[in-house]
């Protein structure tokens, strides 16, 4: 096993982008007498509405992926409070940033979720995303000439992916279908762009990895799909809040959630337009967005029981596999009380 770092990985620096801000309250003099404590009493309460309202909800996700989102879909119109937008290239600072409450939601894959909570970032999924699972959406990429032609064939091969990541769940799911282990074969545990350098310079026989990654290598032509997560991975992508935001920002968190939920109903209904949206801000080929976005139709749904066995059986197949230890439960990692919440007015 080779691996640069340890833990949940160095932190990447982000990018903080302010979305919004509500205009600061005028002050007035203060009435006197009886029904001057009144109306000093109503101000009061308006002034603390107006600071609960005000305060900043920050938020992660890589690449700023959320932030596109909510812009192409119209989200971050008359928002009651203000936000503020973190990107990161990769889960682990990812759930490094929300362990720490540098921000306080952000996207995780189940994988890495599980792996950062069994370190004791100690998180909250508060809301669940799912995807129907594309050939291309996880899924471990050869060069085209290499003789590998299933997952049995890794054995004794050199893996390169990123701890923890749902690209490393992967890799050892497949393993274990084919009656191998993760011991069986060699990981090499890099950030993507270092992954994909490798897999390029022949240091690595496959690379097992995520969109758009996957869809790009295949563009580029050169590589191949050797497992795909159909069947392996259950396609959930998960919002992630830390205790500190559940705790004083209950009300933010489900307006969020709503409107995380809405943009992706209207990308579902605009796929062609959001992912020219997507491509004017990553960089990437239209095509990209477009093979992930047709078939991938991501929504909304409740953090439900499905999620929480999702939860366990990565767990269970990290614990056996040696990647986290004992003690993961997962029903004690999900909150429930933003399901159908209602909406900040």
């Amino acid at each position: 096993m080779i691996e640069r770092g340890s833990g949940l990985a160095p932190r990447s620096p982000a990018e903080p982008v302010p979305s919004n801000a509500l205009p600061a309250s005028r002050g007035k003099p203060a009435p006197t007498g009886f029904r001057g404590r009144y109306i000093l009493a109503g101000l009061l309460c308006l002034m603390l509405g107006i600071a609960h309202a005000e305060e900043t909800l920050r938020v992660s996700s890589q690449k700023n992926s959320l932030q596109v989102l909510l812009q192409a879909a119209g989200e971050l119109e008359d928002v009651p409070y203000p936000l503020e937008f973190a990107a990161f290239g990769a889960a682990a600072p990812t759930a490094e940033a929300l362990a720490a409450g540098a921000v306080d939601i952000g996207t995780l894959g189940t994988a890495p979720f599980v792996f950062a909570t069994a370190a004791g970032a100690g998180l909250k999924t508060v809301g669940v995303v799912r995807l129907q699972v594309t050939p291309t959406a996880v899924a471990i990429v050869v060069p085209d000439s290499s003789p590998l032609t299933d997952a049995a064939s890794l054995v004794g091969r050199r893996i390169t992916t990123t701890r923890g990541s749902i690209g490393h769940y992967l890799a050892l799911a497949a393993l274990r279908a084919s009656g191998h282990k993760g011991r069986d074969a060699t990981f090499v545990f890099l950030q993507p762009g270092e992954s994909r350098s490798l897999l390029a310079n022949g240091g690595a026989d496959a690379w097992a990895t995520w969109d758009p990654y996957t869809s790009m290598v295949q563009l580029e032509g050169g590589t191949r799909v050797l497992v795909s997560g159909e069947g392996l991975f259950a396609g959930n992508m998960l919002l992630v809040a830390n205790p500190a935001a559940i705790r004083d920002k209950p009300a933010q968190l489900r307006d969020f959630l709503h409107r995380v939920g809405r943009a992706w109903d209207w990308a579902n209904a605009h796929v062609e337009q959001f992912s020219a949206i997507q491509a004017r801000q990553s960089g990437l080929p239209l095509e990209v967005h477009l093979r992930s976005n047709r078939y991938s139709q991501p929504r909304r749904v409740a953090v439900d029981d499905a999620l929480v066995r999702d939860l366990a059986d990565t767990a269970r197949l990290y614990r056996d596999e040696g990647v986290i230890g004992p003690g993961f439960v997962a029903e004690q990692q999900v909150d429930r009380q933003f399901n159908e919440a209602p909406e900040v007015q």
